[in-house]
């Protein structure tokens, strides 16, 4: 009985080959053979007993078990003369129908007991509820496919979304606030993301913004208000604008593609040095990176909030444990006002205090297990600004103008279990002013500790420490600063898999590098919504 069952599976599977071929017409020579080798009992002269008399069939080919059991179990399946198969040629329905004759003459003799017969009856009668049951479902299976084939958006891109809404304040201990009744902002970041892959293994990012939180830089004192101080998720709208007003803006479009182990990125709008893979090796990179760490490479990992940066780059894989990044960022790329201007290449002349590049290079290192990396980074940069983070006096260490920076960046990361990590980071830049011999050094250190799934899975616990970008040294003395050190904790609640709720504080002390600057507490609730 079992040996009916079995080849009475076999129909579904014949029919399904008859579908692909219903358009096949007429018949060849090299057809009409195959089908003369066909006879009520079997094979006649093209007769074969095993799967390995094939030729062509291999162990590796998805029908291989199907073809073994048709050939060895039923003896319903023959090959060419030439002890072929030929399995990637079209059917016609002409041989569908004499290897259908074939198999059913098998089903009959299979089942010529008059009691195997009685039994399949009964069984059908016995599980006919489940069955209807089963074929109703599988034809609103089917029209769910259909109605979701006619109405999706797209079948090579997916959009994805993310939504924050930060509640937040600034506090000053010497008053350098510009609201002193707390300067207290509620505010919202709308992200979506168009990921459109023509092969499977590229991406065309295209992501849309809009926002309306007031930076933690405005809300302070002028003379008071550090680039450092800003919020890991505040920022421009669009090029020069603080927040777009919840108004969409094209915040980010790029295109990257594989060739080997290399991956390749271009883009023309809001590309940074992570969108190519030149990113730090601390465990805070990404969403979730802290203040602190947000400082590290602060000339080297740029991070403009702007939109109009393009840029090229590629991450190559060299082995397992080692990878290299290196590529070339224009900070100008939506400044037309001249024939050279924006784009990837193109420039604004030096002098007028826009014209803004980096090129950049990273080797990275890191185990087996992702549980212990480093990575140095190091990036020539070409601009208006000396850093993206930092004091006033580390933005533009003599004013207004432009400089050339040679700048380094150490970081590692290392995940001491599963229930702690640990990170740190050094950067030192090499400061010119260009066109005179003023120069400065600039420098930023942190160190953090995390603890993954602290208390319930998805959660996380992070405090880290370090000093923001300062001029430490100067060919003028006055460009010099203190510095301000900041400090930062803060525990992620992970609601369900797309809700996230983090409240946390941070604290820098000498707010600006000035000692009058007094001690700014920002407190915040940040709650993420992604889908």
């Amino acid at each position: 009985m079992k040996r009916l069952f079995s080849a009475l599976l076999l129909a579904p599977a014949i029919a399904g080959v008859a579908a692909g071929a219903a358009n096949a017409n007429g018949l060849s020579t090299e057809q009409l053979q195959k089908i003369d080798a066909v006879t009520p009992n079997g094979i006649t002269s093209g007769q074969i007993t095993s799967i390995t008399e094939l030729s062509d069939v291999k162990p590796t080919d998805w029908a291989y078990q199907a073809l073994q059991s048709l050939v060895e179990r039923y003896g319903c399946i023959v090959g060419y003369p030439d002890r072929t198969y030929r399995g990637s040629r079209p059917l016609s329905r002409y041989e569908f129908a004499a290897g259908l004759n074939a198999c059913l003459d098998k089903v009959i003799e299979f089942a010529a007991s008059k009691e195997d017969l009685d039994t399949l009856k009964r069984l059908t009668e016995e599980f006919q509820a489940e069955l209807a049951t089963l074929r109703g479902r599988v034809d609103s299976l089917e029209a769910r496919v259909k109605e979701l084939e006619a109405t999706r958006f797209s079948t090579t891109t997916k959009l994805q979304g993310e939504v924050i809404f930060s509640l937040d304040a600034v506090a000053n201990t010497a008053g350098n606030e510009r609201n002193q009744d707390g300067a207290v902002s509620f505010g919202n970041r709308v992200s979506l993301n168009l990921n459109t892959s023509f092969t499977g293994k590229d991406l065309l990012l295209t992501r849309l913004r809009a926002r309306n939180i007031e930076t933690i830089q405005q809300r302070l004192s002028p003379g008071f208000n550090p680039s450092g101080s800003r919020l890991d998720y505040d920022g421009t709208g669009s090029p020069g604008v603080p927040n777009s007003a919840n108004t969409f803006f094209l915040d980010k479009l790029l295109y990257r593609f594989p060739v080997g182990d290399v991956s390749f990125t271009v883009g023309t709008a809001g590309v940074q040095p992570q969108d190519y893979g030149l990113s730090d090796a601390t465990f805070f990179s990404g969403p979730a990176n802290t203040k602190a760490f947000k400082y590290v490479g602060a000339g080297v990992y740029a991070d403009t909030r702007d939109a109009d940066t393009a840029g090229v780059g590629f991450n190559w894989k060299a082995s397992k444990n080692f990878s290299f990044q290196a590529g070339y960022i224009n900070r100008n790329s939506a400044d037309v006002s001249t024939v050279n201007s924006g784009g990837v290449f193109g420039f604004t002349p030096t002098g007028t205090g826009t014209n803004s590049w980096d090129v950049n290079a990273q080797v990275k290192y890191q185990t087996d297990n992702n549980k212990f990396r480093v990575a140095l980074a190091y990036a020539l940069r070409n601009g208006r600004y000396a850093t993206d983070f930092g004091t006033t006096n580390a933005f533009q260490p003599f004013g207004a103008t432009n400089y050339n920076s040679n700048n380094l960046a150490l970081s590692l990361g290392w995940a001491i279990s599963d229930a702690v990590t640990l990170s740190a980071g050094y950067g030192i830049g090499f400061v010119n002013e260009q066109g005179t011999n003023q120069n400065a050094t600039v420098q930023n250190y942190a160190i953090g500790l995390t603890f993954p799934n602290l208390f319930a899975d998805g959660n996380e616990f992070g405090v880290a420490a370090g000093q923001q970008p300062w001029v430490s040294s100067a060919s003028n003395r006055s460009s010099e600063d203190t510095g301000s050190f900041g400090v930062e904790t803060y525990y992620k609640f992970q609601v369900t898999d797309n809700i996230s709720i983090t409240p946390g504080i941070y604290v820098f002390n000498n707010t600006n590098g000035q000692q009058n600057g007094g001690t700014t507490y920002v407190p915040f609730l940040k709650t993420v919504f992604r889908f």
